[in-house]
């Protein structure tokens, strides 16, 4: 209900600055593209780097979290409206604010997630509270695989060339550069021995991340303000652990929920942290340096 009234708010904003949009998006000279949110902003940034005619803003701001949890401000819908191209992750990940970007002229959406396989996403079975359920059909956080991040990447590099052929060469450059890059990354994961370890984790972030390198989420305990796990819950999932030899509990950064701590108590099992690229420096390697931080982490706690 909060984010209805905010789109609500948001809009009437919008609509109100709309008549200003073509004077604001040539303002300074700069083509103005502006991601949702961190992981498709670094991606961006990666696409048009050295092209000093363009600028790339993050709508969320790097450091804010999963647009899951967003509250859409009336800075962003200005941001928006401002901007000449929207670029978002797809997947249903900002279907919250299609009522924003819909309602403004002479801006091009660019999706993503364009020819990614999605992954059902499955009902959160730990957790007490319908209304905190994720509604989506599908998992959204298609960029926690290298393999999709490549292809989001081509996306944005093909949708961004026919916008603006004058730069097709210089972005295609630099698509191919750091799409090496990621492939680089993939193989290093792929290298790992990880097939058929089991890990649990408190949100359902890494399940691209699994498929593509083998190893089993076994239960994804989403702990949204609220939405602790039920004593039942938390009698399942001690099962599940001691059943399965699992040893760690996987959290994300910032994690306040006490399900974590009270499972480690009742299992000894470790808590560690992976993190879900969803804030960060803004550098041009963070999403390569996350996603090997996080590998890392996994076969610390499974070895």
């Amino acid at each position: 209900m909060k984010r209805i009234t905010a789109v609500i708010l948001v809009i009437s904003v919008l609509l109100t600055v709309c008549c200003s949009c073509k004077a604001e998006k040539t303002k300074n000279d700069k083509i103005l593209l502006v991601a949702s949110f961190y992981p498709v902003y670094i991606f961006t940034l990666n696409m048009v780097n050295g092209i000093d005619e363009f600028a790339v803003e993050c709508m969320a701001e790097q450091n804010v979290g999963c647009l899951h949890d967003y509250q859409i401000l009336s800075k962003d819908a200005r941001l928006i409206s401002d901007a000449n191209a929207f670029i978002i992750n797809g997947a249903g990940m900002e279907e919250f604010l299609e009522d924003v970007y819909m309602n403004v002229d002479d801006i091009k959406v660019i999706d993503s997630s364009k020819n990614i396989e999605v992954i059902a996403s499955c009902d959160e079975e730990h957790h007490e509270e319908d209304e905190h359920h994720h509604h989506h059909n599908v998992n959204s956080h298609i960029w926690m695989s290298p393999q999709n991040a490549i292809v989001q990447c081509e996306n944005i590099a093909t949708e961004l060339s026919v916008l603006y052929p004058q730069y097709k060469e210089k972005i295609e450059n630099n698509k191919s550069e750091y799409i090496t890059r990621l492939q680089r990354l993939d193989e290093e994961l792929k290298a790992e021995k990880l097939k058929g370890e089991n890990i649990i984790t408190f949100h359902e972030s890494f399940d691209y991340l699994a498929r593509d390198y083998s190893f089993n989420v076994l239960a994804k305990v989403e702990s949204h303000e609220g939405g602790e796990p039920s004593a039942k819950g938390l009698a399942e999932l001690t099962k599940l652990i001691k059943e399965n030899n699992v040893t760690v509990l996987f959290v994300e950064p910032n994690y306040k929920g006490s399900a974590a701590t009270i499972l480690s108590n009742e299992t000894g099992v470790e808590i560690c942290v992976l993190n879900p690229v969803i804030n960060g420096e803004e550098s041009l390697t963070a999403y390569e340096d996350i996603m090997r931080e996080n590998m890392n982490a996994i076969l610390k706690a499974v070895s």
